[in-house]
């Protein structure tokens, strides 16, 4: 194992910002090799090739839902950058089976690169090992699953548990600070069986048991998946909260669920009744937090799983470093920053 790699929850022994400064800098470096500056401080394609440019590289993700647009969108932007011909692609709905025959074909058509996600510990590891046979290098990006370095790849992504317990101990400020010690955290999920929204659960936890053991309260976790579809998802928050609305102090989820709750508290006059936090910065979960049926959610810096998943690939072509794990981060997003956020997320429209 390299110094580059990093089990959940250790401590680097190399910091982000020193890789950066390293083998990371040799992709940049060569992403500007392409271009030079002009006399009026513009930019103009460079004469000659570069070693990277003209190279093929496909993203297959395991679902094309809200969450991915930035992702792709910096995985293109590289690729403009230093010349790359790109792919990106993914079922429009998850699909197992069609996740792993969209990476099969990935292989068959023979890029010089390969960015894939990996939600859970066996489904795709003989296609990542079908690729990387073939001399194909793999990143994988936003989710990578336990045993992943076992593969040889490096990974673009959050840390899952400890991102989990900052949701956790943001849903649980909300709460208490509305009055409650105890009642059920709804723990949303979009997809079962989803390592990362597993794994965040694992951190909510967490985060409930250790409140609960400093303060004396007795907050119980409580899992619902929802899937994707708001209108099914909407229906399945509506009939926990019918079952036992008084039980209900908050619901924390593991993705973009909380715009579901967000969208149904408002149908029903219920903002302001429990508090309501996740993850992701899709167009209504901002909006939400603009609007006050949010309170937060948790960000993973969407951008650079596609431009520094594209950057780790270049750096494996050209001159041939190994990747690693970029931690992308768990930022808190809130009232106290929302303007600043959305901003700066528009630009990935």
């Amino acid at each position: 194992m390299s110094i580059f790699d990093r089990s959940q929850g250790d401590t680097p022994s190399v910091s982000r910002r020193a890789l950066l400064g390293g083998g990371l800098t040799v992709a940049a470096t060569a992403a500007l090799a392409g271009c030079s500056k002009t006399a009026a401080g513009g930019t103009a394609a460079a004469a000659g090739e570069t070693p990277i440019k003209g190279k093929k590289v496909i993203a297959v993700v395991h679902e094309m839902n809200s969450f991915f647009p930035p992702v792709q969108k910096g995985f293109e932007m590289f690729g403009k950058a230093v010349g790359w011909e790109t792919q990106f692609m993914g079922p429009p709905t998850f699909d197992q089976a069609a996740v792993v025959t969209m990476m099969q074909n990935a292989i068959n058509a023979k890029p010089d690169g390969l960015i894939l996600t990996r939600i859970d510990e066996t489904s795709y590891d003989e296609v990542i090992k079908k690729a990387t046979a073939a001399g194909i290098p793999v990143i994988l990006t936003n989710v990578a699953s336990k045993g992943y370095e076992k593969l040889g790849v490096g990974f673009v992504g959050q840390d899952f548990v400890p991102a989990g317990v900052i949701a956790g101990e943001q849903i649980l400020k909300h709460v208490t600070k509305a009055g409650r010690k105890d009642g059920a955290i709804i723990i949303g999920k979009i997809q079962a069986g989803n390592s990362a929204l597993e794994e965040r659960g694992e951190g909510i936890r967490k985060a409930i048991d250790e409140h609960n053991s400093k303060n004396g309260t007795s907050f119980a976790a409580e899992d619902l998946i929802v899937g994707t579809d708001e209108a099914k998802a909407i229906a399945k928050i509506n009939d926990r909260y019918a079952r036992d609305p008084g039980s209900v102090a908050g619901w924390a989820g593991t993705a973009f669920e909380c715009q579901f709750v967000a969208t149904w508290a408002k149908s029903k006059d219920l903002v302001g009744k429990f508090s309501n936090g996740g993850f992701d910065m899709t167009k209504p979960v901002l909006a939400g937090i603009k609007a006050g049926s949010i309170d937060f959610t948790i960000g993973q810096n969407p951008w650079a799983q596609g431009w520094v998943a594209a950057a780790l690939i270049a750096q494996q072509i050209h001159p041939g470093y190994p990747s690693f794990h970029y931690d992308t981060g768990a930022e808190v997003v809130d009232a106290s920053n929302i303007d600043k956020v959305t901003d700066r997320e528009a630009k990935l429209a």
